[in-house]
């Protein structure tokens, strides 16, 4: 069962992923020509069950949480329910998403598995000036919180279906905390890469050359339109 967990959070056994989906997209906007980032973003979006869906009783242990005066916001399971469940996501609020090909590093598909992603591993004077907009992925944990130091790892299981392995730090912004200071921790089992995703206007030349542009042996891939959008996914 797909699961995510939160070190030291109410939930040791962690919570029920109700929906998980990894694609892509081309990033080739001025600035990002500019400033050297343009490439193919892969994308993941994870949504959790509600944080007491395994609960027995809900309401006696928030009680108890009540009556814990030295219990910590990130320990107490009212303060959780307050906020119901997690969105974790690089498309859901803006298209983010972490670089997986570039000019000069081409997407090669044949090397996926067993790959490592290194993601928002930020240095000292980065996290004291934080900038949400720029980092890969949204979260919606505690509030509108932030994430950074991600770790991430695909294992192919069989046919186009990998297991993905993910890791990696939270800092309540919502209460204006930038410290990275909780550890998450994801698995996903044999999920299916959705595509690369084309934007409405461009035209199917236009996608073909990025494709061409930013993925080793493009002609492993076809265009395909999927309930009125085109996306590139692998033959």
């Amino acid at each position: 069962m797909n699961r995510i967990y939160f070190a030291d959070n109410p939930w040791p056994n962690g919570h029920r992923i109700i929906n998980f989906e990894w694609g892509a997209h081309f990033k080739v906007d001025e600035d990002e020509e500019t400033d050297g980032r343009a490439g193919l973003y892969f994308d993941l979006h994870l949504e959790t069950a509600d944080y007491y869906e395994e609960d027995v009783d809900k309401e006696e242990e928030e009680e108890e949480d009540d009556e814990d005066e030295d219990i910590s916001d990130w320990q107490a399971k009212i303060v959780w329910n307050n906020y119901h469940s997690c969105t974790l996501s690089s498309e859901e609020w803006d298209f983010k998403g972490f670089r997986v090909g570039s000019d000069e590093s081409p997407f090669d598909l044949a090397h996926l598995d067993g790959a490592v992603y290194k993601v928002d591993h930020l240095n000292e004077d980065e996290q004291e000036e934080l900038d949400i907009e720029r980092t890969a992925f949204d979260i919606y944990l505690l509030g509108h919180d932030a994430t950074a130091f991600h770790t991430i790892q695909f294992k192919k299981t069989e046919g186009q279906a990998y297991d993905i392995d993910w890791k990696g730090k939270v800092a309540l912004f919502y209460v204006g905390d930038t410290e990275f200071r909780h550890d998450f921790h994801a698995k996903i089992d044999s999920v299916t890469f959705r595509g690369i995703s084309v934007p409405e206007e461009l035209t199917d030349e236009e996608a073909f050359d990025l494709l061409k542009r930013f993925v080793k042996v493009p002609e492993s891939y076809h265009l395909s339109t999927i309930e009125g959008k085109r996306r590139f996914l692998i033959k």
